[in-house]
């Protein structure tokens, strides 16, 4: 399963690469979780809607100067996928991938996010900056 979105945005790429380096803020916002949990640095545990109830993925958040990274692996069923954040001006480009059979409730839930994240995501950045003094 391959999936790409582009969220519109008001921001340079400096403002969202400063916003998007808080891994609690980017898990929160970009995946469709129900639970967060911080393992160790950079590390989390992370519980999302499935089909025969919650699916339970490990994630580990990956920063470089360009990009972010949410490399997940899934418990059940057993797969991996990641999903890259590219910040560029005005705009964010994400693209989503994954090595297991697509549940059909967590495939829902994420195109969920997005639509409506594609509505509110300048909101949200904004309430961040504020939170944070950015």
């Amino acid at each position: 399963m391959d999936v790409q979105y582009t969220l519109d945005v008001e921001y340079s790429k400096d403002v969202l690469l400063a916003v998007l380096s808080d891994p609690d803020f980017v898990i929160r916002t970009f995946l469709p979780e129900k639970e967060t949990k911080k393992e160790e640095e950079n590390l989390y545990s992370v519980t999302m809607p499935g089909t025969l109830g919650k699916m339970r993925a490990i994630v580990r958040y990956v920063n470089n100067s360009e990009s972010i990274t949410l490399i997940m692996n899934f418990q059940k069923p057993k797969g991996v996928g990641k999903m890259i954040i590219k910040p560029e001006d005005r705009k964010i480009m994400i693209t989503g991938s994954a090595s297991i059979v697509t549940d059909p409730v967590l495939s829902f839930s994420m195109n969920r996010k997005m639509s409506k994240l594609k509505k509110e995501i300048n909101e949200i950045i904004r309430l961040e900056r504020i939170r944070r003094k950015i």
